[in-house]
């Protein structure tokens, strides 16, 4: 029953054969996106009291043809199923249907039918039969590759949901804070990777403020950040790891550097260099927070977006640092640390990662840094 029906200003032709749906949709546009829109909607049948087209399985071909200055587009649309590929190459790799049904563990006839309804939907003979053997047509050679090829990527698709479910396989991305993790995550990667090689770990280095987005946009999986706000503590887990001391870096010459440790109100006169607030208002805040409690209000110069920026402003005698002393990690040979005298003079360090979403990568990466956070608590009561 072949009928035509408006949609949304395009025109679709369809037509009901051997009791299933199959669809050629004709439509008159100089617009790509137009096609996009339609070929990912599906054909919606406004006002349309005939039969629903229930479903389109895959888009096999486009076609484009060209009258005067639109562009007419006939998308072919078939209702093939993966049953179909599979016993068409088992017939085509056997040439015979008789070892495919074997193979398949299905009657022969059921082969039969399945490929004699291939080539119906697909219009092509895709093999020539004779009393000895079965050939593929040229066309069939063609198709035959691209078959098995979705079938690979079919099979290799289950494969990896399979092991990724069971935490054997994927992508694990963390965000990281700056230098914070230089201690411990190097080794605490390599024993996961030997405990679970088949995934993959990507870092992010990322401030705070970054780090917070790219875990609610789902862009990265775990986070080692200095503190959450407000509003995103309802969306997200989180838990203390690590608490670090603050430290004040000096240029090598400036007088304080012979200084065994510091305190805080010998800076009320230095010119501070610090890391810029948007990225990590935690840090800025206690530290001036910190230099109010010793009574003096800082004088804030620079506030660099990166701490490998402070250390070079630093070193370059703008002024003096206070940074946590994981930035020690990172190298700058004219730079001088001091510990700071004054008691509570720490950043925290937290984990954090997406509430309600959890998987066996995730939970096995967090098992191992509560057990690392549980090692350094003991190293350093």
């Amino acid at each position: 029953m072949d009928e035509t029906c408006e949609y949304k200003g395009q025109i679709w032709s369809s037509q009901e054969r051997s009791g299933e749906a199959s669809v050629v949709c004709v439509l008159t546009t100089d617009k790509p996106a137009a096609i996009r829109k339609v070929m990912s909607d599906g054909p919606a049948y406004s006002g349309h009291t005939g039969p629903v087209l229930s479903e389109v399985r895959l888009y096999v071909s486009i076609s484009t043809i060209r009258t005067g200055d639109s562009t007419t587009t006939v998308v072919f649309c078939f209702t093939m199923e993966l049953r179909h590929l599979r016993y068409f190459c088992a017939v085509a790799e056997h040439r015979s249907f008789t070892t495919a049904a074997r193979q398949l563990n299905v009657s022969q006839s059921g082969v039969s039918g399945q490929v004699r309804d291939l080539e119906k939907e697909i219009g092509v003979s895709l093999f020539r039969r004779n009393q000895r053997e079965v050939t593929l047509t040229p066309e069939g050679s063609i198709f035959f590759h691209e078959a098995r090829e979705i079938l690979i990527r079919a099979d290799r698709a289950v494969e990896l949901a399979v092991r990724s479910s069971k935490g054997m396989s994927g992508t694990l991305t963390v965000g990281l804070c700056g230098p914070a993790t230089a201690v411990f995550l190097p080794k605490l990667i390599q024993k996961f990777r030997k405990h679970l090689p088949g995934v993959t770990v990507a870092l992010r280095e990322l401030n705070t403020s970054e780090q917070i987005d790219a875990l609610l946009n789902g862009h990265i999986d775990i986070a080692f950040t200095r503190g959450i706000s407000v509003e995103s503590k309802a969306l997200l887990n989180h838990e203390f790891f690590l608490s670090e001391p603050l430290v004040v870096a000096l240029p090598k010459g400036h007088p304080l550097a012979r200084e065994q440790a510091v305190a805080l109100n010998q800076l009320s006169k230095e010119r501070l260099i610090l890391y810029f607030r948007e990225g990590s208002p935690e840090v800025f805040d206690s530290i001036v927070a910190m230099c109010k409690k010793a009574k003096f209000s800082p004088r804030i110069g620079d506030t660099p977006r990166s701490w490998q920026s402070i250390l070079t402003m630093v070193e370059a005698g703008e002024g003096v640092g206070i940074v946590p002393a994981s930035v020690q990690y990172l190298r700058s040979d004219d730079v001088v640390y001091c510990p700071l005298k004054d008691k509570r003079c720490k950043v925290d360090a937290i984990i954090a990662w997406r509430r309600h979403e959890s998987s066996k990568i995730m939970d096995s990466f967090l098992d191992l840094l509560r057990a690392r956070r549980d090692e350094m608590k003991r190293a350093n009561p």
